[in-house]
């Protein structure tokens, strides 16, 4: 289904534009320009972020200037000057003086998290993957298949430590991170290795996450087929949050999430990406007022005094069945939904290393996860949908 999906977008964007006032009809996509010339803008095909509140772009006939405002929590924004192979150098000067320069399209791409291959996928541009931090945590065929034939490195096999010396001597044209602030990260954009951060978790909404797609396309100068594909995708999601939500609020189950470790109970954050999800889908979240972004810990008594109630517990995970949930917590005993069987989690596909789609193609196609979660929760409003990722917890 997702294949097709990403077949008919690409059918979508094969079209013909008018000739720019300075000379160009599209971006150069692959390779470098041949002439520069200071008239020419060099970005005919321009995007327009319309969700994601965390990064931007501004462009300058032959660079663009991106903006991530939360790279590191708490840290200050990152600029990153994207200038076009070809022309001269970019004269940095006031808020840009020092900024990272990187030069695009780039050729070639090492992604550090598995949420970071999506985005090439759905621009069908696996072709530029050099790199990745381990080969047993990818899924996409097209990267297993470059993985393969040897086109691709792994370069944080023990415990995500990036080996400095590896990604140093293949020097790729970006390293995307989930973060920036590692000291690693700084002796490897010392030695000459542009470093971006990539923070789409941190978004409070799972299409604002999504858009994170276009971010990518920006290194890529893929941002007429971004435009593109992101469009289609958020016309689905619309159309089925709007159906999910229009039921009576008196029918919108409770939902509570995460899983306990030692008495303190992970949660997704009452801003986060997943507690919109759950509001999209038709849901109460039991943790709506929460103010935290990503994660958040709370005590597994204040979860059970929340909680208790909920008609369905979500993204949890790492259980054989209901009955090894309470040999691993017996409290677990205490939540309404897991004495119902209605424990759900996204691991429907998994491998044997225990790599998981979900932490891939979920990232660029939240109308999917917003169709597994109204199914779940509204089976009447998706009776045909098939479960991409999520599964119930067997009872045995």
């Amino acid at each position: 289904m997702a294949r097709a999906f990403v077949r008919v977008l690409l059918l979508c964007v094969v079209a013909t534009t008018a000739q720019t006032a300075g000379g160009r009809a599209a971006n150069v996509t692959t390779g470098c320009v041949d002439r520069f010339d200071p008239a020419v803008d060099y970005f005919p095909d321009k995007l327009a972020i319309e969700d994601a509140v965390d990064v931007s772009v501004e462009y300058r006939q032959s660079y663009k200037v991106v903006t991530v405002s939360d790279a590191t929590e708490g840290g200050p924004p990152e600029r990153y000057v994207l200038a076009q192979c070809g022309t001269p150098a970019p004269q940095l000067t006031g808020d840009l003086a020092g900024a990272q320069v990187v030069t695009v399209p780039v050729t070639s791409f090492f992604a550090f998290s598995t949420t970071h291959l999506p985005l090439l996928a759905d621009l069908d541009r696996m072709d530029v993957l050099t790199g990745v931090a381990q080969h047993d945590a990818v899924m996409d065929p097209k990267a297993r298949a470059r993985i393969k034939a040897g086109q691709v490195i792994e370069f944080a096999r023990v415990g995500l430590v990036i080996d400095v010396e590896r990604v140093v001597a293949a020097k790729p044209s970006l390293l995307m991170a989930t973060g920036t602030s590692n000291a690693t990260l700084s002796v490897i954009r010392q030695a000459g290795v542009p470093v971006v951060a990539n923070s789409e978790w941190r978004e409070p909404t799972a299409l604002g996450r999504a858009e994170w797609l276009k971010y990518m396309a920006l290194f890529l100068n893929e941002e007429r087929r971004a435009q593109a594909v992101y469009g289609v995708m958020k016309r689905r999601y619309r159309s089925l949050s709007v159906r999910a939500t229009a039921r009576p609020v008196a029918e919108w189950p409770l939902v509570m999430t995460g899983r306990s470790t030692r008495g303190l109970f992970s949660i997704a954050g009452g801003r986060s990406y997943v507690a919109a999800l759950i509001r999209d889908a038709g849901g109460r979240y039991v943790w709506a007022d929460n103010a935290s972004v990503g994660f958040a810990s709370v005590d597994l008594e204040a979860q059970i005094q929340r909680a208790a109630d909920a008609d369905i517990w979500i993204n949890g995970g790492g259980w054989k069945n209901l009955a090894a949930m309470t040999v691993d917590e017996p409290r677990y005993a205490a939540f309404k939904a897991y004495r119902q069987g209605q424990v759900w989690v996204y691991e429907r596909r998994e491998t044997a290393t225990g790599a998981n789609d979900y932490w891939s193609r979920s990232v660029t196609r939240p109308d999917l996860v917003l169709a597994d979660l109204v199914k779940i929760f509204h089976p009447t409003l998706a009776p045909e949908h098939a479960f991409e990722w999520y599964m119930p917890v067997p009872a045995r």
